[in-house]
């Protein structure tokens, strides 16, 4: 009896699973325009015929249905009824009507004239494929294999013409465009000799690249790019090490020299008056203190202390210093032009990066600072040996008097270290002191001769120029 009830349990649920219900949808709420009809089993899912409608009424899809997914013989049809497609599904296609397995015939929209026919294996394009102009010629025809597209018949003999007839055009055009390239690159070669020639280094550089983009095969334009970017990084490497060690050069000279450049208040005398007075170093901002200026944080403060502040230093002081900022600012102009000319340069899948700037230009223009600086650092040197001169002359005095000798001696050493002390100028305090050491060397000298003859000559002396003239024997 138990097995009986179980059979019969069975066959009804499969009466109702097999068992077709016919379902209608609407386009509006009345239920007057049929929007599409289909079959579902018992469980919803949608098997067997099944029919779209526009909602004029047309038939727009039909065809049929197993486990929701379209199988066999599929029609399409545009908004007046006309065919579409025709799909054939040899396995169960998509919810949307794309074809896995099968084929697709597409017609244009006279719904006539075939526009094209392809097949699909596993929702891929296979086998055969025809495509179809609005007059039914055919245009194209072949297969894909693996999916790889192949023309087959009168198509592909077409195809091969029109791909030999582009191929003759892109060989025609390639030959006239080597034949130009030819002729601009004979006119670009003497151009980048002569801006190479003339230094111009980057203008040279940016010609020869284009000559090689035209000739890629020539050697010359390489060879000459290759020359320029050695240069150019020797160049980058040069400025680079120079600037440093300068400015390194600066510092380290100033490091040393800090302790001469302490300010002290300074006594005076108003001259209407002859009433004493101290006068202290003017400062240049109020959290700047001017009696150290190089202990200031910032170089443009201390130069600032310096030019507020001129009367306080000694000759070597202000000469050292004056030369030492327009060596700076030298210095300073000059790396903004090497870093003006930085440049980059892709040649052959290398990325350079240079500065085009002259050397020789860099070179020349810091060659009067430089100068100036390092006859800046001489002057505390000449300025101690004019001093160590002058007493030594004393003691040579004391050992062998020769009044005449050391009284127009003094004479011209006080006239040439008053005009020292006002100082006139780098240049002109640099001739000062060497004058000033040149006659000190001569008098030295004097004190181990007989000068009877000489001092004869230094008593008729009236001016400082006749002194000087004689103390070097000119």
């Amino acid at each position: 009896m138990k097995k009986i009830t179980i059979l019969l349990v069975g066959l009804v649920l499969s009466i109702n699973a097999f068992s077709q219900k016919l379902v209608k949808t609407y386009w509006d709420y009345r239920k007057t325009k049929i929007q599409s009809e289909y079959y579902t089993d018992a469980y919803g899912t949608k098997n067997g015929a099944y029919k779209g409608y526009s909602e004029y009424g047309g038939i727009l899809l039909q065809g049929s249905y197993k486990d929701d997914a379209p199988i066999g013989k599929w029609t399409e049809n545009y908004l007046d009824g006309k065919l579409h497609f025709i799909k054939i599904y040899t396995s169960p296609g998509y919810t949307n009507f794309d074809v896995n397995d099968g084929k697709i015939i597409s017609y244009y929209e006279d719904g006539k004239t075939i526009k094209y026919e392809r097949n699909f294996k596993n929702h891929e394009l296979d086998g055969d494929v025809k495509e179809y102009s609005e007059k039914g010629t055919l245009i194209k025809e072949g297969k894909y294999v693996n999916g790889v597209f192949e023309r087959t018949g009168e198509s592909k003999r077409i195809y091969d013409e029109e791909q030999e007839k582009l191929k003759q055009k892109q060989k025609e055009q390639d030959e006239a465009t080597a034949k130009k390239n030819a002729e601009e690159y004979k006119n670009i070669i003497p151009e980048a000799d002569k801006a190479f020639v003339a230094k111009d280094y980057n203008k040279a550089l940016q010609l020869y690249k284009s000559a090689s983009d035209l000739m890629g095969n020539e050697k010359y334009p390489k060879d000459k790019i290759s020359e320029l970017l050695e240069t150019y990084h020797a160049n980058s490497k040069f400025f680079s090490e120079y600037i440093k060690v300068q400015y390194d050069s600066l510092v380290d000279d100033f490091k040393k020299t800090k302790s001469d450049f302490k300010l002290k208040s300074v006594k005076g005398v108003y001259t209407d008056t002859y009433a004493s007075y101290e006068k202290k170093p003017k400062e240049a901002s109020y959290n700047c203190n001017c009696l150290e200026p190089w202990n200031e944080s910032y170089e443009e403060t201390a130069l600032k202390c310096f030019e507020l502040n001129k009367e306080f230093y000694e000759p070597f002081q202000r000469a050292l210093t004056e030369s030492y900022f327009k060596y700076d600012k030298a210095l300073t102009n000059e790396e903004k032009k090497v870093k003006s000319s930085s440049s980059s340069f892709n040649f052959e899948n290398e990325n350079n990066r240079f500065y085009t700037y002259d050397k020789n230009t860099f070179l020349a223009n810091l060659k009067e600072a430089k100068s100036n600086y390092e006859l800046g650092k001489s002057v505390k040197f000449l300025f101690n040996k004019a001093t160590d001169n002058k007493a030594k002359i004393a003691t040579l005095n004391d050992q062998n008097k020769k009044k005449t000798l050391l009284k127009k001696y003094l004479v011209v050493y006080e006239d040439l270290i008053v005009k020292y002390n006002m100082y006139p100028g780098l240049t002109e305090t640099i001739t000062l002191i060497t004058t000033i050491n040149n006659i000190s060397d001569k008098v030295i000298a004097y004190y181990s001769q007989d000068t009877k003859e000489l001092e004869k000559k230094l008593k008729d002396a009236e001016t400082t120029d006749q002194i000087k003239t004689i103390l070097l024997g000119q």
